[in-house]
């Protein structure tokens, strides 16, 4: 079965620093929950293909994805990796308040063996882990 997330937040930033920071590639791993290593492998003027690597359940996952960006969205899809399928888009939209509005939307499949033990709640943890440290690490730097 497919699942879908969602996750957005606003955040008190310029949005082309906030868009800037999410375009690195190999900073993923000080953010994404579990992300031991965030490595950008090729970079053209179309896209670039990046990989992840994940500790998770006393066992190592990669992921390599294909990420087009454009000037305020970063759409991805799995090339290879634990997940049947994914695919999923960043967008970061500017407000007038000098805040940014931040949201990542993904679609994808668990193989059958992970479908039952990681549970939406997880997958819901895990994202809003992944945000609040981005926010933090953004906040950070400003």
């Amino acid at each position: 079965m497919a699942r879908k997330l969602n996750f957005s937040s606003s955040i008190k930033a310029d949005s082309k620093k906030v868009f800037s920071q999410i375009a690195r590639f190999e900073n993923y791993s000080e953010f994404i929950p579990g992300c031991s290593k965030a490595k950008l492998i090729e970079k053209n003027d179309e896209y670039e293909i990046g990989e992840l690597t994940f500790n998770f359940f006393l066992k190592t996952y990669s992921v390599s994805s294909k990420n087009i960006l454009t000037d305020n969205t970063i759409n991805i899809e799995q090339i290879e990796g634990p997940f049947e399928f994914f695919t999923g888009k960043w967008s970061v939209r500017g407000n007038e308040c000098s805040s940014t509005n931040v949201s990542f939307d993904a679609e994808f499949k668990l193989p059958f063996i992970l479908e039952n033990i990681v549970t939406d709640q997880v997958i819901n943890d895990f994202c809003e882990n992944a945000l609040e440290a981005f926010i933090e690490k953004l906040q950070a730097k400003n």
